[in-house]
Parts: C-alpha cells; structure tokens; sequence
C-alpha cells in the first residue's frame, strides 16, 4: 500500500491485501485460518444500540453509537471502549439510500464542519467499497460471498 493511512490504529494496517469474513450473527470477523480476529460484542440496556468492537485478545478497539433522532441515521466511533467526546475518532451518516445501493458520509472528529467527508462507504448487493472523500480509486473493497443454493 503506497499511501497508508491509519484511522483507528496502525497496529491493524498491514502492507498487503488480506481476506477475512465477517460473520453478522455470531459478531466476529475471520482470518484465512479461521481464526476469530476481531469480535463485535452488542451492549444490553443501552439507549444507544453501543456495538463494542474488541480485538483477538480482548482489547477495546472502538465503541460504536447510534445517535438517535438524526435525519441521517447518524453513529459515532470512539476510541477503546469510551462515549467521551475526546476519545472521537469519526463519525459517519447515511447519506443517499436506494433499492440496490446505500453510501455512507465518513467524517474524521477534528472535521468539524462536515462540508466535505473524509471518506465515503457504498455498499451494494455484492460489495462495500471505500473512498477516500471524492477520489474515484478505491481504498478499501469487500466483496459478498456468492449465496449458495438452498
């Protein structure tokens, strides 16, 4: 990767391309081995919908929060496992919904008055890709197994 950039941490920027599978049900994201690398972790009895997103070894990585009533579905990243406005590290909205596509605005916390995003995520039926605000060069893909016949 010619220009890193770390959001969260750099300890989980690698140099090279890696799979990984994400299992919505159980919360935890897979290696190539099948090894449990991150786990989401759904906190109860929270006004917030709080997601927890902890690393193999227990580690808090970020705490995700559904701001309620916001037009745009609006959810705020911290760092570790934290709600202190000083431990914001980006925040991210809906931004255009159809039937076959959504896309998600991503603002960086020290971007403050959101006039441009940071990043954009669109998802379709078979793939997430983000941007880097408005580049048109991809930054991150994730495509959607094919459905095996039932």
């Amino acid at each position: 990767m010619a220009n890193q950039a770390s959001i969260i941490s750099s300890d989980y920027c690698l140099p090279d391309s890696v799979n990984l599978q994400f299992n919505t049900k159980m919360g935890a994201v897979y290696n190539e081995n099948g090894d449990v690398v991150f786990n989401v972790i759904k906190e109860t009895f929270t006004r917030h919908k709080r997601r927890v997103l902890y690393d193999n070894k227990g580690k808090p990585i970020v705490t995700l929060y559904k701001k309620f009533k916001t037009m745009h579905g609006r959810w705020q990243v911290f760092e570790g496992k934290s709600d202190d406005l000083s431990k914001l590290l980006f925040s991210a909205k809906l931004s255009s919904k159809t039937q076959k596509k959504v896309r998600l605005d991503v603002f960086k916390a020290n971007n403050e008055d959101e006039s441009r995003c940071d990043f954009r995520v669109v998802i379709d039926e078979n793939e997430s890709t983000v941007y880097a605000g408005e580049s048109p060069t991809p930054a991150a893909e994730c495509e959607s197994p094919p459905q095996k016949d039932q």
